[in-house]
């Protein structure tokens, strides 16, 4: 090569973003979060994971554009930690660059400089007014902590406007009074509402302000309580609930809650809430009942062992089914079903093993065969969800996918695609 020859390599800018995504800690980041992501440290993980990946920015001009947009996509913000005063900083430049914020209200292992509750909740809202585009917070750890009964004055002047996800995660000691006043700051905007882990319901409380445009509710391992959902979504204004704006709802009962849980029909009744509903996931609850408060589903998610025959109750409407093996036998009953005309909108069909059945399915090759040949014949896409295996991944069911791990009786998955 001649001298004065250029041997630098251009990268063109358009490909870095996808370079980036392959080192990036938020492309791994939901499944580094496992259930007990909030007591066993693990978040810790992604904050190392995220100062790794901060060398990147220092490659060039260019490449510090590109870090600077993952790095503050996603924000784990620790309980009382002084490092928040930094990110305030920070914050006032690029806040618009911020997407989730996450809020772990427990302890953090190793040294670090704790902040003055009042102190905390100053710097956490001015982080959230640099926030512009911040559509989802995430609050992992003891509810009482953020939202308790001394709750200061710098709370009351949070402001969510551009707020449309809110997850909440963790145990709830007193009456929930102060969570419900929470959730009115930003219930107007709110779309997506997903609480886990609660062992108790605020009762005889309403939302100062209604869920104007709520379209996803999701309760997961959390106590069911069929009066306080229908007073959640009914807010103080009964002329303008949330029921007319839900469309997809997942209940997935606590656990420690009495063997049977109590029956949702009147949830889905409430000013016909279960008749505008498209996405349906329940464990332990009655199914055929739910069925037929919800003729336009097009996603049903049932994967509890069960004998009843939900075949007969399924709408024409839907789309993706998602069951436990157990409704398989005796599989002339499902056969009928796939062959039928309500069947016919019917696209995907996963199946949830439980040990046994797998055992069967590993042994004798094909126990299922028929249900096997009845979907290659209508079309339908068939999925075998395995327990006891690493992973999980439910191809064009993202959102599903999330919820399964949730479910006790798979705790872990993986698929295997026919």
């Amino acid at each position: 090569m001649s001298p004065g020859t250029d041997n630098s390599v251009h990268i063109p800018p358009e490909l870095i973003p996808s370079i980036l995504q392959h080192i990036s800690p938020t492309s791994s980041f939901p499944f580094l979060l496992p259930r007990q992501a909030f007591t066993n440290g693990s978040w810790q993980q992604y904050r190392h994971d995220l100062r790794t990946f901060l060398r990147f920015a220092f490659v060039c001009r260019t490449w510090c554009t590109f870090t600077r947009e993952i790095m503050l996509h996603t924000l784990i913000v620790p309980w009382l930690d002084g490092s928040i005063l930094q990110l305030c900083s920070i914050l006032r430049q690029y806040g618009s660059y911020s997407r989730v914020v996450m809020i772990f209200t427990m302890d953090a292992d190793g040294p670090m400089q704790l902040l003055d509750r009042n102190d905390f909740y100053a710097a956490l809202g001015k982080c959230f007014r640099s926030m512009p585009q911040m559509p989802k917070v995430e609050i992992y750890g003891t509810m009482d902590k953020i939202f308790g009964h001394s709750l200061p004055a710098e709370v009351g002047r949070f402001e969510f406007t551009s707020l449309r996800s809110l997850k909440l995660v963790g145990s709830v000691g007193h009456n929930g009074k102060s969570i419900l006043h929470a959730l009115g700051r930003s219930a107007a905007f709110l779309e997506t509402l997903e609480i886990m882990y609660f062992e108790t319901w605020p009762s005889d409380q309403s939302l100062p302000t209604p869920l104007k445009k709520l379209r996803s509710l999701i309760l997961q391992c959390t106590y069911l309580s069929v009066p306080g959902i229908i007073g959640l979504l009914r807010g103080p204004d009964e002329e303008a609930n949330s029921g007319q704006t839900l469309r997809k709802l997942v209940i997935i009962p606590s656990h420690l809650q009495s063997l049977p849980p109590p029956d949702i029909t009147p949830l889905l009744t409430f000013d016909s809430t279960g008749e505008r509903l498209r996405f349906l996931m329940i464990h332990r609850l009655d199914p055929c009942r739910s069925l037929e408060c919800c003729p336009a589903l097009e996603t049903f998610i049932y994967v509890s062992p069960t004998s009843s025959n939900i075949f007969p109750f399924l709408p024409r409407m839907l789309r993706r089914l998602a069951i436990s093996a157990t409704l398989l036998s005796p599989s002339d009953r499902f056969v009928a079903y796939i062959s039928s005309e309500n069947a016919q909108n019917l696209v995907h069909l996963a199946v949830a093993l439980n040990h046994e059945t797998y055992l069967a399915f590993t042994t004798m090759g094909q126990p299922f065969a028929s249900v096997t040949e009845a979907c290659k014949e209508a079309g339908v896409s068939l999925t075998w969800i395995v327990p006891g295996m690493l992973g999980l991944g439910l191809e064009g069911w993202d959102d599903a996918t999330e919820l399964f791990q949730t479910v006790k009786s798979l705790p872990r998955a993986r698929l295997k695609m026919i």
